[in-house]
């Protein structure tokens, strides 16, 4: 059954209370039965509909996995890493690094939210200051002008120009928002469009850092998790590939284990994605891949990044403010400047 046609979905922070409460249940000696139903009872209407319907699929002689897969809410992550889990028997130590790698994941959504809060309710009273001014303001200015005649400076009829466009021009905004948003629902399983739209993404500075390392960290974390629990490497690669979205690192995965398949190496295969990962993480690889302590340098690289990346956020959430705060003053200040300017030349005039 597919609950995503139905509109029930589980989010970040529901598969971290999942896989969690279910780790825990079992850590404490209750039977998988048990542990399952305890969970169906302490969830709300529609996950409980979501749990019934896998653990009916497991009583049937299904296993988890499969009937996680079969649901269509969990991601091939989830799926074959608690695939992995049943087949070696490590059922409860996979559950806590999914548990781990949501709470992890979610923690770093949150911050990036909080980062993102500011500028963006910043730009919205912006907006709405700037529409106030264009539909409320000017126009009283523009009717006072008219009944006193004379000449406008350049700067305040084109002001006044703009003010009167404003509805049309939004329209054309607000029609080309819908249009990007039905070409983006149409679309975006597309390869030539996720191909466009990465790529567009990568050209902006600030993101294009910000949506690396992210990758990187994600990328070195499932790795880790998979090599260390004695998943070959082909496999773990292939594994992650499914998990991660974006479409360049996406591409490059696949790349790299046509690659390992061809007789090469890890190590050479990401080299010749060097954008994409830099050098720093082929350096500490290759050194990883000689000495036998892949896994470790995966670990170490992930936390890395991950903290790397918490540190550029914040230095962007510093920066993007001043210059949101200057752009808003100036806008603002110019259109004053132009309507208050003719009211100058007139009391010059007097003077």
């Amino acid at each position: 059954m597919d609950f995503k046609k139905k509109g029930i979905t589980l989010n970040g922070k529901d598969k971290q209370s999942f896989f969690s409460e279910l780790a825990s249940l079992l850590n404490a000696g209750l039977s998988f039965s048990r542990s399952f139903q305890i969970i169906i009872e302490s969830s709300d209407r529609h996950k409980s509909c979501l749990f019934n319907r896998i653990f009916a699929d497991i009583i049937s002689g299904d296993s988890l996995w499969n009937a996680m897969h079969k649901c269509q809410t969990f991601s091939s992550l989830d799926c074959n890493v608690t695939r992995i889990g049943e087949e070696s028997g490590k059922l409860v130590e996979t559950l806590d690094f999914l548990a781990d790698y949501y709470r992890q994941r979610n923690s770093l959504k949150k911050m990036c939210i909080n980062a993102l809060s500011y500028p963006a309710i910043t730009i919205c009273i912006a907006m709405a200051v700037l529409i106030f001014m264009l539909l409320v303001v000017i126009p009283m200015f523009e009717q006072v002008y008219a009944r006193m005649g004379g000449e406008l400076p350049r700067i305040t009829v084109s002001i006044v120009s703009l003010s009167k466009q404003f509805p049309m021009i939004s329209a054309i905004l607000i029609f080309a928002g819908l249009a990007v948003f039905c070409l983006h629902a149409a679309y975006k399983e597309h390869t030539g469009y996720r191909k466009f739209t990465s790529s567009l993404i990568l050209h902006i500075p600030l993101f294009r850092e910000i949506i690396k390392r992210y990758q990187i960290s994600r990328f070195c974390r499932i790795m880790y998790l998979l090599v260390s629990s004695g998943i070959p490497l082909l496999k773990a690669l292939k594994f992650t590939g499914d998990s991660v979205t974006f479409y360049p690192y996406q591409n490059a995965i696949g790349s790299i284990c046509e690659h390992i398949e061809n007789g090469g190496s890890i190590t050479s295969g990401i080299d010749r994605h060097e954008k994409l990962f830099g050098k720093k993480m082929t350096a500490l690889l290759k050194v990883g891949e000689e000495t036998g302590t892949l896994p470790r340098m995966l670990h170490s690289l992930g936390e890395d990044t991950e903290k790397s990346l918490q540190y550029l956020i914040r230095q962007a959430n510093n920066m993007i403010e001043p210059f949101l705060i200057l752009g808003i003053g100036t806008i603002v200040a110019f259109i004053l400047i132009a309507m208050y300017l003719p009211m100058f030349k007139i009391g010059m005039a007097f003077q």
